[in-house]
C-alpha cells in the first residue's frame, strides 16, 4: 500500500444531474476521499430514472471561460464525463494541448454517451472527434458494454467480442480500457475487463485482468455508479496508487456503495460515506490475471477450496533455509515455520524437504514449503508458500486436491485481489519494513497499513506481516491485531538466536 500525498488535486469535467449522477456523484466521491478538486460544467441536464428530458448543454463560450479560469492550476488527474457535442470536445482538446512535457496528469475518460435510462448524452456526430482527437490524450477509457458498442459499431455479447472491440480502438491511441461489467448478463457477478497497452504501446485486445465482483440483490439501477468508479480511479491515481491498484480500490468502494445504496424518490442512490468510506472484504473484487488462467482456480461457485489453517493466528513464523535451522527452532516452541531454499533443482533438495516434512509431522508443526510445490504434494507437507510470480505456473487445482494449505505473498491491492480469487489458506503482507534479505521493488508499508489490512481482511484470512521485523517492530505490530509475524534475519542472524526466538514467542503469546 503506497504512502499517500495530501496535495493531490483533481479536475472533473461533466454535466450536472438532478437525480444524483454526474458531477454530483463526482463531488460526493472526492469529498469522501478527502481530496481537493475543481470542476468544469459542460451541461445542466434534466433527467431521472425515466429518461433524459433535456441535455442542457452549455455554450462553447461558457465552457471556454471556465477553462480559462483554471489555466494556472495544475492537477494530478483529470476525470472526463459528459461532453455533449463536438464543439465542447474541441474546447477540451485545446485545453489538453496546453500541457507541457513536464506536466501530464493522468486522464480518465468515462464516455457518457447515453444515460442509464436510455437518453442520449453525446450527439452521435461527435463520436468521430472523440475517437480520433480525444482518445490519444486518454490514459484510461471506462466504457460500459453499450458505450463500447456505440464507439466501435460492433455487436458485443461475449468477452471475446469485447476484446475485438477494444483491439479496434488501438489505432486511436488510447492506452488502457476498463470495460465495465454492469450490463453483462451474468446475474451473480459484475465482471469488469481490463486491457492495457503492451511494452510497444499497442493495445492488442488481450484481457490483462478480469475483476469479478458480486451483484447485490435488489440493487439494480443504482444511479451514478459509472461516474463514481471513474472518479474514484482518478482520485486514487492522483494519490499515488498505480493504475491497477486504483481500479481495484475504486471497484471495492463502488461495490460497497451499491451494497448500501439507499432509495431516494424513485431511484437508488449510491451510498458513499463521507466520514469513513471503508469497504469490506466482501466488496473486494477477485482479480484473474490474463484470460484463460481463471480456470486454474475455478469460479466462485465451483472453486476448489483450499484447506484452512484452523486458526487466524499463526504466531511467530520464522523463514529459514535449512532443515538444520528447523531442528534448532522447533524445540524452542515454534509452531509455524517455512523452509525457503532458493535456486536449486528439485533433485538437489528433495531429500532435505522430505526429512523436514517428516520431522515437522512428528512434532505437529505447521511447515510451509516455499516454491517446491510438487515435492510438497509428493511428500504430503502441511502447506506450501508461493509468490505472485509462481501463481501462473503452479497447479492450484492439484494443490487444493492434495490437502496442502497454501499461503500467498502480496504487496499491493492488485496482488491482494488476485490472491482473493484463489482464497488461500493465509495471506502474507509485505514488505512492512525495509529488509535486506530480499530485493524488494515495493515501498515498505508500515504499521498503519497492517492495521488497515487487518480491518479489511482479518475476518477472512490469517494474515502474516513480513519484512524487516524485529522484536520492537513485532511489539508494534501486535497492537494491530495481525495474527502472525514472519522474520528471517532477526532470528537467524541474532547473536543469540535462542533468546531472540524465546523473547518473540513470549511477546506474541
Amino acid at each position: 500500500m503506497t504512502t499517500i500525498p495530501n496535495n493531490s488535486k483533481i479536475l472533473v469535467i461533466g454535466g450536472t444531474d438532478p437525480s444524483g449522477a454526474g458531477l454530483q456523484t463526482d463531488w460526493k466521491i472526492i469529498h469522501a476521499l478527502k481530496c481537493s478538486a475543481k470542476s468544469i460544467v459542460t451541461a445542466v441536464t434534466a433527467q431521472n430514472h425515466l429518461g433524459v428530458q433535456n441535455m442542457g448543454v452549455l455554450s462553447t463560450e461558457q465552457i471556454s471561460a471556465q477553462f480559462e479560469s483554471i489555466k494556472q492550476d495544475t492537477f494530478s488527474a483529470i476525470k472526463i464525463g459528459m461532453l455533449g457535442n463536438a464543439e465542447i470536445i474541441e474546447v477540451l482538446i485545446n485545453y489538453l494541448h496546453s500541457f507541457s512535457e513536464n506536466y501530464k496528469p493522468i486522464v480518465i475518460l468515462d464516455p457518457v454517451l447515453i444515460a442509464s435510462s436510455g437518453g442520449k448524452l453525446l450527439e452521435p456526430a461527435a463520436y468521430s472527434i472523440l475517437l480520433n482527437s480525444l482518445l490519444p490524450f486518454v490514459d484510461l477509457l471506462t466504457p460500459n458494454i453499450q458505450e463500447l458498442t456505440l464507439l466501435t459499431q460492433t455487436s458485443i455479447e461475449t468477452e471475446e467480442q469485447a476484446s475485438l472491440a477494444v483491439k479496434s480502438l488501438n489505432k486511436f491511441g488510447v492506452k488502457s480500457v476498463l470495460v465495465k461489467g454492469g450490463h453483462w448478463q451474468d446475474k451473480q457477478h459484475s465482471n469488469d475487463l481490463f486491457f492495457s497497452e503492451n511494452t510497444d504501446g499497442s493495445l492488442d485486445g488481450k484481457i490483462h485482468g478480469k475483476l469479478v465482483g458480486k451483484r447485490w440483490k435488489n440493487r439494480q439501477n443504482v444511479r451514478g455508479t459509472g461516474c463514481a468508479l471513474a472518479t474514484a480511479i482518478a482520485v486514487f491515481s492522483a494519490q499515488g496508487y498505480c493504475l491497477t491498484d486504483a481500479i481495484v480500490i475504486a471497484k471495492s468502494l463502488v461495490s460497497r456503495g451499491i451494497r448500501k445504496a439507499k432509495k431516494q424518490g424513485e431511484s437508488l442512490q449510491l451510498n458513499i460515506a463521507v466520514k469513513e468510506p471503508r469497504f469490506k472484504s466482501r466488496d473486494l473484487p477477485r482479480l484473474f490475471i490474463k484470460a484463460g488462467k481463471e480456470n486454474n482456480n475455478k469460479d466462485e461457485n465451483n472453486q476448489n477450496r483450499l484447506p484452512s489453517c484452523g486458526t487466524k493466528k499463526l504466531g511467530i513464523y520464522p523463514v529459514v533455509d535449512s532443515f538444520e535451522w528447523i531442528q534448532k527452532l522447533v524445540p524452542l516452541g515454534i509452531k509455524t515455520i517455512q523452509l525457503r531454499i532458493k535456486d536449486k533443482a528439485e533433485t538437489e533438495v528433495e531429500a532435505e524437504i522430505k526429512a523436514t516434512i517428516d520431522y515437522c509431522k512428528e512434532h505437529q508443526i505447521r511447515l510451509f514449503i516455499n516454491d517446491y510445490w510438487r515435492l510438497a504434494i509428493k511428500h504430503q507437507a502441511y502447506g506450501i508458500h508461493l509468490g505472485q510470480e509462481d501463481i501462473e505456473t503452479a497447479d492450484l487445482d492439484a494443490i487444493a486436491q492434495s490437502g496442502c494449505r497454501l499461503g500467498l505473498s502480496t504487496h499491493s491491492y492488485t496482488e491482494v485481489a488476485r490472491a482473493h480469487a484463489i482464497k488461500p489458506s493465509y495471506l502474507a503482507l509485505g514488505p512492512i519494513f525495509a529488509t535486506s534479505s530480499k530485493i524488494m521493488p515495493w515501498i515498505p508499508q508500515g504499521v498503519d497499513a497492517v492495521s488497515h489490512w487487518v480491518k479489511l481482511l482479518g475476518d477472512e484470512y490469517p494474515l502474516v506481516a513480513i519484512g524487516g521485523i524485529d522484536h520492537q517492530r513485532a511489539e508494534a505490530l501486535k497492537k494491530t491485531g495481525v495474527g502472525s509475524v514472519a522474520m528471517i534475519s532477526s532470528i537467524t542472524q541474532a547473536k543469540d538466536y535462542k533468546k531472540a526466538t524465546l523473547d518473540l514467542i513470549k511477546l506474541w503469546e
